[in-house]
């Protein structure tokens, strides 16, 4: 069997020189599932209550869209999600001596789907499409920041417009994804009807809003895997609905967040594979309208009673009393958030709107649609906020493609939000003023000088000390409020092997297999 190594984060290495490197794949990493060896064939049938948005390399970087572009296209790195560790993956290496300037070098080899090769120009083809503004990709401000330059048919240097040491994030996300340039341009706006790309699965087919199906790769680079013939994304959006198609045998793997399913599975002599990550399941509230008064926004904020949400709508589950998980690198008991006080909000909101012109505020709150508890979730922030006079809370329940859109914009003023990872790499994107993935216009300068601590820094103690300082303020000032930690749980039957929690809601379908 081909063996991986593993290689740690630069927030937890000590060594100067940056290095994501491996031989020829390797073994998955000790997953709950007790299902012997890995063995070749059969189908997995994967649920989760969202689908996906896009399957173009350009913009599928986002919520669920994730997974079925790493299997399409593969990625090229991966992080561990357990270990908070980054794994080669399409790209044999990723190396850097000052944070500043990159070389990335692909595997030897490769070719698409389509025959052409998967080469640094496919990879620098790719990246300038992301930049093309009319592909409205959400890694355009990363690629923005970015220079690149084909070295050799395997090598492409990446230089940075300022130091980070956390850049390698950004190639298992939004620029990890890599298309044949030949398909791209003979397809043009139907590619992402009929993707190809040189990851572990090739697309078959997808009735949105259903399922979509992926069919086995078998010229994948890293052979014998994929293991299984198949993998199909099933969309249903009942948690219960998922657990009892899990139970029928309709479904292999569903995620899930809430403990209480984990029980049950347990309990039915299943198997939980499950991880902790950053934040947890909540709401980001925007720098805009009403919100942009850094004291309406923290007196909304405080107005959300955690202990409440999780009472009416998650009966017997975990509240979160602190940003971090305990255990994790960045875990700090004094990082809570301001105590709810109704009297004081109230007071905000008066004198707010005494200042201008004594309208309602009006706040918009963009959710998923489909979602039993999603919907839960919208009713009780509405009767919690508007327990203040003179705010009108308006919900936005959307589809996955125009919540993405929505959230991309910026289209809201509260948006239901976990922060998508492990890795403290998501605080810089999703807070910091010039972050790319901040789309809430939230910009504060004792988050930014932290942040940019944390790109700058080589030194794990700095970088970590930086991460709690950003966070405290985060928390201080209401730009995000969660209730519920953020832990991903797969449930499968006990003849599905290899599981891995990546990403935010996914798994590593490559290293999965299935005992029939």
């Amino acid at each position: 069997m081909p063996i991986r190594r593993f290689v740690k984060t630069l927030a937890a290495s000590t060594m100067c020189l940056i290095v994501v490197t491996s031989c020829s794949g390797g073994a998955a990493s000790p997953t709950a599932a007790d299902a012997g060896d890995p063995v070749r064939g059969g189908e997995i049938v994967y649920s989760y209550n969202t689908d996906a948005q896009s399957v173009d390399p350009a913009t599928c970087a986002v919520g669920i869209g994730l997974a079925p572009c790493q299997a399409i296209y593969g990625a090229l790195l991966y992080l561990d999600v357990a270990n908070n560790e980054f794994e080669p993956g399409m790209a044999e290496s990723v190396t850097s001596a000052d944070g500043k300037v990159w070389t990335l070098k692909l595997r030897p080899g490769m070719t698409f789907t389509d025959g052409t090769p998967f080469d640094a120009a496919a990879v620098e083809y790719n990246w300038n499409r992301i930049l093309d503004p009319a592909n409205l990709s959400p890694g355009a401000a990363t690629a923005s920041r970015l220079k690149w330059a084909v070295i050799d048919p395997l090598t492409v240097e990446i230089t940075s417009a300022e130091v980070n040491y956390r850049l390698e994030l950004a190639f298992t996300e939004e620029l990890a994804f890599i298309a044949s340039p030949t398909a791209l341009q003979q397809m043009g706006r139907d590619f992402g009807n009929s993707p190809v790309g040189a990851g572990p699965f090739t697309f078959t087919s997808w009735a949105r809003g259903t399922e979509m199906v992926l069919d086995r790769n078998p010229n994948y680079w890293d052979q014998p895997r994929p293991y299984v013939d198949r993998v199909v994304m099933k969309t249903i959006g009942a948690d219960d609905q998922r657990f009892n198609a899990l139970q029928a045998g309709e479904v292999d793997v569903m995620t899930v967040t809430l403990g209480k399913y984990a029980d049950r599975a347990r309990d039915a002599g299943m198997s939980v594979t499950q991880a902790d990550l950053l934040g947890g399941g909540g709401v980001r509230l925007a720098q805009r309208g009403a919100l942009a008064d850094p004291d309406v926004r923290r007196a909304v904020s405080t107005l959300i009673d955690n202990d409440q949400m999780i009472a009416a709508v998650f009966p017997g589950e975990k509240t979160a009393a602190t940003f971090a998980a305990e255990g994790t690198e960045l875990y700090d008991p004094e990082a809570t958030w301001p105590k709810r006080d109704v009297a004081q909000a109230q007071k905000t909101i008066d004198d707010y709107r005494a200042r201008n012109g004594g309208e309602p505020i009006r706040l918009r709150y963009v959710t998923v649609a489909g979602s039993p508890l999603l919907a839960q979730v919208s009713e009780m922030l509405q009767a919690q906020i508007e327990e203040v006079d003179g705010i009108e809370f308006e919900i936005a329940a959307l589809d996955g493609a125009a919540f993405a859109s929505a959230l991309n914009a910026g289209d809201w003023d509260l948006i239901v939000s976990g922060l998508g990872g492990a890795n403290g790499e998501r605080l810089y994107r999703v807070f910091h003023t010039n972050g790319t993935a901040n789309n809430s216009g939230y910009s504060n300068p004792v988050v930014d000088a932290a942040l940019d601590t944390t790109h700058s820094s080589n030194d794990p103690d700095e970088v970590n000390a930086a991460y709690k300082t950003a966070i405290r303020e985060l928390m201080n000032t209401g730009a995000y409020k969660f209730w519920q930690p953020a832990t991903t749980r797969l449930l499968s039957p006990s003849n599905v092997g290899g599981l891995e929690v990546a990403y935010q809601y996914w798994f590593r379908p490559d290293l999965a297999w299935v005992n029939q």
